[in-house]
C-alpha cells in the first residue's frame, strides 16, 4: 500500500492516556521538580528569568510529545521505542536545568535538541496518512529548525547562546499558530488531549505537596516559618485542584470541528503555560520561604508572582469553557 493510502487515525470512543504516557509524565515530573529545586536555592530575580526560560523550553517538549500522541500514538513497539529515547532525552534534560545557562548547557541544551530532533522523527514517520502531509510538513520543518538552534547554543558563547536559545524558543511559542490551518484536518483526540493535560496538572500540584513536605523537613526540627509556608503551600495546592477541575474544568473534552473551534483550543492550551509555571513557581516558593528571614519584599513578590500567574491561567480556562459554553 502507498505511503498516503491510509485514511486518518479514527478517534477510539473513551481513549485513556496509556501506561506508557503515565510514565512518561511522571518522568518529564522528575525534570521539572529539578528545575523548582535550583530555583529554591536560587529564589531571586535571577533565578526566576531562568526558571521561566528553563520551564518554557521543557514544557514545550512535553507539548509536542502530547499533540503527537493524541493524534497518531497506537502504543506500539515502534512508537515505545522512540518514547524510551524521549525519556532519556528528558533525563538527560533533567540533569542539565540546575545550571542551564552555565556548566550544565551541554546538558540542558543537548537534550532538548535531541527531544525536538526525536519529534522530526516521530512525525515523518507519519506520511503514511492520507490528509496529514500539511501538519507533517510544518512540526517536521518546526523542530528540525528548532533541533539544530538548540545544539548550536551549545557550542556558542553566552550571548550568541542566549540569542539562539530565545529564537527557539519563539519558535515554540508561535508553533499554535503556525499548524492552525491543518488543526481541523487532523484534529487531537477530543478526550485523550484534555485528560493528559488534567494528568500533568495533577502531577505538578502533586509537586506542590512534596514542596510541603520538604518545607516541614527544612532543619533539623519545626519552626514557625517552616510551617507557615507549608500551610500556605497546602491550602494553595487544594484551592488549584479545586479550580482547575471543579471551577474551570480545564479536563473538559475538547472537539475541533472548524476554525472557530481551533482557537478555542489555542485560548485552552495557551492557558496551561501560565498555570503551570505558577504552580511550579508556588512549589519553588514553598521550599524557599520555609528557612527563617527568607520572607523579604522581593521573595514574597515572586511567590506573589506565581500566585498571580496561576490565577491568569485559570482565568483563560475559564473564558475558554466559557466560549464553548456559547457555541
Amino acid at each position: 500500500m502507498h505511503q498516503n493510502d491510509l485514511h486518518l487515525p479514527t478517534h477510539a470512543d473513551g481513549r485513556k492516556a496509556t501506561w506508557f504516557e503515565l510514565f512518561f509524565d511522571l518522568v518529564f515530573v522528575v525534570a521539572v521538580a529539578q528545575l523548582s529545586g535550583a530555583y529554591a536555592h536560587h529564589y531571586d530575580l535571577g533565578g526566576a528569568a531562568v526558571f521561566a526560560l528553563a520551564f518554557l523550553a521543557m514544557w514545550w517538549c512535553w507539548l509536542g510529545h502530547t499533540f503527537h500522541a493524541t493524534r497518531f500514538d497506537d502504543d506500539s513497539s515502534g512508537r515505545r521505542l522512540l518514547g524510551f529515547l524521549q525519556i532519556a532525552a528528558t533525563a538527560l534534560i533533567g540533569y542539565g536545568v540546575s545550571a542551564p545557562l552555565g556548566e550544565r548547557a551541554w546538558a540542558f541544551g543537548g537534550g532538548i535538541a535531541a527531544f525536538k530532533a526525536l519529534l522530526v522523527w516521530a512525525y515523518l514517520r507519519e506520511r503514511r496518512w492520507r490528509g496529514a502531509a500539511g501538519l507533517i510538513r510544518v512540526y517536521a520543518t518546526l523542530y528540525g529548525v528548532q533541533a539544530g538552534l538548540w545544539l548550536a547554543g551549545v557550542v556558542m558563547a553566552d550571548g550568541a547562546r542566549g540569542a539562539c536559545w530565545a529564537l527557539a524558543l519563539g519558535l515554540d511559542l508561535a508553533s499554535p499558530w503556525l499548524v492552525a490551518r491543518h488543526t481541523a484536518a487532523v484534529p487531537p483526540h477530543p478526550e485523550h488531549l484534555p485528560e493528559r493535560f488534567g494528568l500533568f496538572t495533577i502531577i505538578l500540584l502533586g509537586e506542590g505537596m512534596a514542596s510541603v513536605v520538604h518545607a516541614l523537613d527544612h532543619g533539623s526540627q519545626l519552626h514557625g516559618s517552616s510551617v507557615v509556608s507549608a500551610l500556605v503551600g497546602a491550602v494553595l495546592s487544594f484551592g488549584l485542584w479545586l479550580l482547575y477541575f471543579d471551577r474551570v474544568k480545564g479536563q473538559g473534552e475538547r472537539h475541533i470541528a472548524d476554525a472557530v473551534a481551533g482557537r478555542r483550543l489555542r485560548l485552552w492550551a495557551y492557558g496551561h503555560v501560565p498555570l503551570y509555571m505558577g504552580i511550579a513557581s508556588l512549589a519553588a516558593g514553598t521550599v524557599a520561604l520555609a528557612a527563617p528571614g527568607a520572607l523579604t519584599v522581593v521573595s514574597g513578590a515572586i511567590y506573589l508572582g506565581g500566585l498571580a500567574l496561576a490565577g491568569v491561567g485559570l482565568a483563560l480556562l475559564g473564558r475558554a469553557r466559557a466560549a464553548e459554553a456559547h457555541g
